[in-house]
Parts: structure tokens; sequence; C-alpha cells
């Protein structure tokens, strides 16, 4: 399971999941997969995820190493 700070700060933004996903061309099935950490978020989506919530990627994504996703991006 992928953990992340996702659900905190998008909820502290006064952001739904389809509010989220309307600012960042994702899916709101996969925002609440990306939040339950079902699912690891490709590099682009977390740039696009940060840059929405006008946050670094490592306060909602802390600890997370590229290496973990190989060659995905989005």
């Amino acid at each position: 399971m992928f953990n992340n700070n996702l659900r905190k700060y998008r909820s502290e933004n006064n952001l739904t999941q389809l509010g989220l996903a309307k600012l960042t061309d994702i899916s709101p099935s996969d925002i609440s997969s990306i939040e339950t950490g079902r699912i690891i978020p490709y590099p682009g989506w977390r740039r696009r995820i940060a840059e929405a919530l006008e946050l670094p990627e490592e306060a909602v994504f802390p600890g997370f190493k590229e290496a973990r996703t190989g060659s995905q991006t989005g």
C-alpha cells in the first residue's frame, strides 16, 4: 500500500475528488485510488496534483522514490 497525504491536503483546500480531478485531468476514481493507496501515481500525476494543491510534491507524497515506479510516466 502506498501512503500519501493527498486526502489531507485536498480536504484542507476544500476540494472534492471531482474538483481535484477536473484541475488535474485525472479521473475521480483514480484520485480515490491514489488517496487510499490502491495505486501508485505516475510521476506526471504526482506533479499535476502537487501543482493543483500549490504544494511541493514531497509534501503530498513524502518519501516517494522515483525508482518505485520504474519507467511509468503520466
